[in-house]
């Protein structure tokens, strides 16, 4: 995935969205959400394999992320909002959505929000914070800490922050020492490895402050209550967790899956957090 396949789209009011747009779509269009951080590459990995399988994937950087404007008060409504005038602008009457970590939780309130023009969902990785009685048992130090300090005070945490969104390549390091043995032994192949700093890298594009700002954001909107009722999803959805997964630990998906009660629920074996994401088109 390179920067010929980014583009960009101004919004009603105003703002830019950038966002990249691979494949031909011959095997389903999916719009991406993509984790916390994260950004228009994040399956740069995967591009050239989706793409052979006529599988078209459209990722939008949210705001304060890649080349996409702030919002001073952006929400899951407004996810939704700004995701339907991109469908509307590449002329998508129908399309699926996914979304990897924290962003399966940006994809679960699309598709509530789209309602008829969700064909799928399928969410991998995904967090169910507000669903569980201890959540914070149940992730690492780094995704717990992140998560509890987003509900106490998200100012506080997003300067706290700046300490990571300094580089991208000390959060890089921060997120995989943390992710565990699994997914560092899946990130460690030069390709897997550019291809996560090149992401890390556009997520935190417009400077320490501003993309601090924007994890912090996230990680209240996945750890509050949320807006939508996941078992009022009327989509088929699929629900992937890695049974090793030492950021989101798999107790989330079934939780998850218990407020899901159509969807199908896949937990595989000798995978982690980052290394699941692969099977979300399979």
């Amino acid at each position: 995935m390179n920067d010929s396949q980014t583009r960009h789209l101004q919004l009603s009011d105003g703002r830019t969205l950038s966002y990249s747009d691979t494949g031909d779509g011959v095997n389903g269009t999916w719009v991406h959400c993509h984790g916390i951080p994260g950004s228009r590459y994040e399956l740069a990995h995967l591009a050239e394999d989706l793409s052979a399988r006529g599988v078209r994937i459209i990722i939008p950087d949210r705001p304060g992320y890649g080349d996409s404007t702030p919002h001073p008060h952006y929400s899951f409504e407004q996810h939704s909002a700004d995701l339907r005038q991109l469908a509307d602008h590449l002329g998508l009457q129908r399309f699926s959505v996914s979304g990897f970590s924290g962003g399966g939780v940006f994809a679960m309130a699309t598709a509530h929000d789209l309602g008829e023009r969700i064909k799928q969902l399928t969410i991998a990785a995904t967090p169910a914070v507000p669903l569980m009685d201890n959540p914070f048992a149940y992730a690492s130090e780094l995704t717990a800490n992140a998560w509890q300090a987003a509900l106490e005070d998200t100012d506080k945490l997003a300067r706290e922050l700046q300490v990571l969104t300094e580089s991208a390549e000390v959060l890089s390091d921060a997120l995989i020492s943390s992710a565990g043995q699994l997914d560092r032994e899946h990130l460690s192949s030069e390709q897997l490895r550019r291809a996560f700093h090149k992401s890390t890298e556009t997520a935190l594009q417009q400077g320490p402050t501003g993309s601090a700002k924007a994890l912090a954001r996230d990680s209240r909107l996945i750890a509050q209550r949320w807006p939508f009722r996941p078992e009022n999803l009327k989509v088929p959805v699929r629900v992937i967790h890695g049974q090793s997964d030492e950021l989101v630990h798999k107790e989330h998906q079934s939780v998850l899956s218990a407020y899901l009660p159509i969807a199908k629920r896949l937990l595989f074996d000798g995978e982690g957090h980052y290394s699941v994401i692969r099977f979300i088109w399979k």
